[in-house]
């Protein structure tokens, strides 16, 4: 989503990560009340995913708003690779 955000709606790359972190709380939502439905979550587990998101999200944010945008792009570059080679590898 972000590529998207920032090569065809050319949103400054905060902004869009931002947006994109948005957009997935109406995402989760939509998953979440499917997989309810289905009795497939562990409520004992959720809490703390939550907690666990919910942190890192926080700093996340407080990390990027400290980068550059190019070093933002960097960041993300990198870590959009390292993902494709695990999804690769595993």
């Amino acid at each position: 989503m972000v590529p998207l955000l920032t090569s065809l709606l050319r949103l400054p790359q905060h902004l869009a990560h931002g947006t994109s972190l948005a957009i997935v709380i109406f995402v989760a939502t939509a998953g979440l009340a499917g997989y309810w439905r289905t009795d497939n979550v562990d409520w004992g587990l959720a809490p703390w995913l939550a907690l666990g998101g919910a942190a890192g999200a926080y700093v996340g944010a407080v990390s990027m708003s400290k980068l550059a945008p190019r070093a933002l792009r960097f960041v993300f570059g990198v870590f959009l690779l390292g993902v494709a080679v695990r999804m690769f590898i595993l």
